[in-house]
């Protein structure tokens, strides 16, 4: 996908959101993809590239538009720009908390939006839109059975789901610095892969219901398999094309 310009479109509308589709790509954006849920949309945002999201405030619930926004920060701090027909007076007071780029009532014109997405786009990137964006940390704490261990995230090679637990797979540097004294073992964190996925940067991918891998320590995969350090993790039927589009993987051509 092109670096900077790709739009996540949250819409229930299929018809509106098809429309969308059609007409930002004419205008020369990427779609990172579109959701009509709150579910749907944090989904997109964990494995695709985003660089803004322009979400309708009324969903198919429970969540609406401003909750879908908040929930989508938290994973990734991008502009938003909503989109209504109706907004009520309550949820216009809780619209300031996300701290909109834009703000557009229907029937949409294309043009508009194309233009405010630039505008939005080019203010963030310039340093034009503030928020409340959360600290950003390299490391995450988590629960295990000797309490809270403080975990760098770029050494966690992957998670496995293990019951209610989950068994964290570090880098070999990583698990002696915590525990120096002890042979190399998968770490036991007392909670669910489940809780710990929506707490995880975008770098992280759940490949099966099973596993959570970090994209960046795969070294090798083939049809079948991928490969982090000397761990062998199996891919789905149907993952590999998707894994495929979010890695950076240069094709085979084929020779005439």
């Amino acid at each position: 996908m092109e670096s900077g310009k790709n739009i996540l479109i949250v819409e229930n509308d299929p018809l509106l959101a098809a429309s969308m589709v059609l007409g930002l790509e004419k205008e020369g954006f990427t779609i990172a993809g579109t959701a009509a849920t709150l579910t749907a949309a944090t989904d997109l945002m964990r494995r695709k590239p985003v660089d803004l999201a322009v979400i309708d405030i009324q969903l198919d619930g429970p969540e609406d538009g401003v909750a879908t926004a908040l929930e989508l920060n938290r994973i990734r701090w991008v502009p938003i720009i909503y989109i209504t027909g109706n907004t009520p007076l309550e949820v216009k007071e809780r619209l300031r908390k996300t701290f909109p780029a834009a703000f557009l009532e229907k029937p949409l014109r294309m043009r508009e939006l194309s233009v405010q997405i630039d505008l939005a786009l080019n203010n963030f990137h310039s340093g034009n839109i503030f928020g409340t964006q959360p600290v950003e940390s390299d490391h995450i704490f988590l629960p295990s059975n000797q309490g809270y261990i403080g975990v760098k995230l770029k050494e966690i090679l992957y998670i496995k789901a293990d019951r209610v637990h989950s068994q964290l797979y570090l880098s070999p540097q990583e698990f002696e610095r915590l525990f120096p004294e002890k042979k190399y073992n998968p770490v036991l964190i007392t909670i669910n892969k489940g809780a710990i996925l929506p707490k995880l940067p975008s770098f992280f991918y759940q490949l099966t219901r099973s596993f959570v891998i970090n994209l960046n320590e795969i070294y090798r995969f083939d049809a079948s398999r991928l490969f982090i350090q000397n761990k062998e993790i199996p891919i789905p039927e149907g993952k590999r094309k998707e894994l495929m589009n979010i890695l950076l993987v240069v094709k085979n051509q084929k020779v005439s």
